[in-house]
């Protein structure tokens, strides 16, 4: 499969260079950074170092673009990882690692008014809290004038092979995402979106989980809707996101006392900056719900659902050690179901999150961002000895970031975790300790 990437990725460029030149207009850029750091105490103790990590890795993406017309694009994009020193990458001893992999590959046309996008490309829904992640799928957009697009969006998660009724396990999304501008520096995104399969279950076994939280999970019936504003007056901006969820999901009755658990998440979301000379402030609100000890009892999902798996599907990043941020390799141990090994930090559900924030710049190619975050669960969790508690802590990020040429940044980065119990407790009650990291990431785009 490797060998077949590279020679694919090969071929793409020997066409491009050997088609006349009138015949289209070849497009390439990419991205590329590379980061050295290190993360302490993230399971919340100081006697096991199981999340102790210290590690440089590299991350290249290339893309080639073959624009036949305004009407006509053909897209694609590449990307390889490597850790220093990782054995199977070509961070190996000898390079020679043949890890491409494809993140887009897709055709971009337009018929008048209507423009599709058809491929494997970048699909967010709600600024990611739903999803933000690569897919196999269509965009069609439809342009009623210059102030109103209509997007329909269908999004295959997991198809379900051959076989009778094997299209039962097909796991599809569809998608309205209307963007409204009211003016030149205000608009509004409402959407309504669906996430449906006949069994769920074979989804489950391949990697695409929903039963970490909900075990056994069949039929399923998701619903969202919701809207997103924001609005820029002079120094000022300001964003809200809002949020909910119905529709069901059948699951064992002898797990569950119930047939069926009714989705009934929400989250809202506020923020705002103000630009006053050199610096900048930032303030900012989230709330989603959670799961009280009652309500899968009686039948509910109250917490909000964010598809995908711990590396797929819903991302928001935020606070850096809580919400991955820029070394977000891996998130701290919690004591919640199914986020106990740590990586969901980028999946918003049962937080309250505040965050005050400064931007300041020093020099016209030095500046400077400091972050202070609070953030609990929305609902109590029950901690491995028995009690419950609901704060995740405070977290105070810094980053430095220096243009060292154009296009070419290096950020310096420092966080520290003032962890709470549903951190500190995840593993035991003893030897609690603070996470923290450090780390350097250089990068550029062209």
């Amino acid at each position: 499969m490797k060998k077949f990437t590279v020679l694919a990725v090969a071929a793409l460029l020997v066409v491009a260079m050997t088609l006349p030149a009138a015949a289209l207009e070849n497009i390439f850029g990419g991205y590329w950074r590379t980061r050295a750091f290190t993360q302490t105490n993230f399971t919340g103790e100081d006697s096991t170092e199981a999340m102790d990590l210290d590690r440089i890795d590299t991350r290249t993406r290339l893309f080639y673009t073959a624009k036949f017309s305004d009407n006509l694009k053909f897209v694609n994009r590449f990307e390889m990882n490597a850790v220093w020193g990782g054995a199977g990458t070509y961070g190996q001893l000898g390079a020679d690692g043949a890890n491409v992999v494809v993140k887009h590959s897709y055709v971009d046309f337009n018929l008048q008014p209507m423009r599709f996008v058809v491929g494997i490309q970048d699909f967010e829904l709600a600024r990611g809290y739903l999803f933000a992640d690569d897919a196999a799928g269509v965009k069609a957009i439809y342009k009623l004038n210059d102030a109103v697009y209509i997007p329909l969006i269908y999004m295959k998660a997991y198809e379900g092979g051959a076989g009778k009724d094997a299209d039962d396990y097909d796991v599809n999304a569809f998608v309205l995402y209307p963007t409204i501008y009211l003016n030149k520096t205000t608009t509004l995104k409402p959407h309504i979106a669906t996430l449906f399969s006949e069994d769920y279950s074979k989804a489950n076994t391949k990697g695409y989980k929903f039963d970490e939280k909900i075990p056994g999970a069949k039929k399923l019936n998701a619903w969202t809707g919701g809207l997103e504003f924001d609005t820029k007056m002079d120094a000022i901006t300001i964003g809200a996101t809002g949020i909910y969820e119905w529709g069901d999901v059948t699951v064992p009755v002898a797990s569950y006392g119930h047939d069926k658990l009714n989705f009934k998440g929400y989250l809202f979301d506020l923020f705002g900056s103000y630009a006053a000379g050199p610096a900048t402030l930032r303030l900012k609100g989230i709330y989603a719900s959670g799961n009280d000890k009652d309500s899968i009892a009686g039948g509910d999902i109250d917490a909000f659902f964010n598809p995908g798996t711990p590396y797929t599907g819903a991302s928001y990043y935020w606070a850096e050690i809580m919400g991955f941020g820029i070394l977000d390799a891996q998130g701290p141990a919690t004591a919640e179901p199914g986020n106990g090994s740590g990586g969901l930090s980028d999946k918003i559900s049962n937080r309250i999150i505040g965050n005050l924030g400064v931007d300041f710049k020093i020099l016209p190619s030095l500046k400077l961002a400091a972050d202070l975050w609070y953030a609990k669960t929305a609902e109590d969790v029950r901690l491995v000895d028995g009690t419950y508690d609901d704060t995740l802590g405070t977290e105070l990020d810094l980053v430095l970031t220096y243009k060292l040429v154009d296009n070419l940044n290096l950020d310096l980065v420092g966080a520290y975790l003032w962890a709470g119990d549903v951190i500190q407790k995840a593993k035991s009650s003893t030897n609690a300790a603070d996470p923290y990291e450090f780390g350097a990431r250089l990068s550029l785009a062209f």
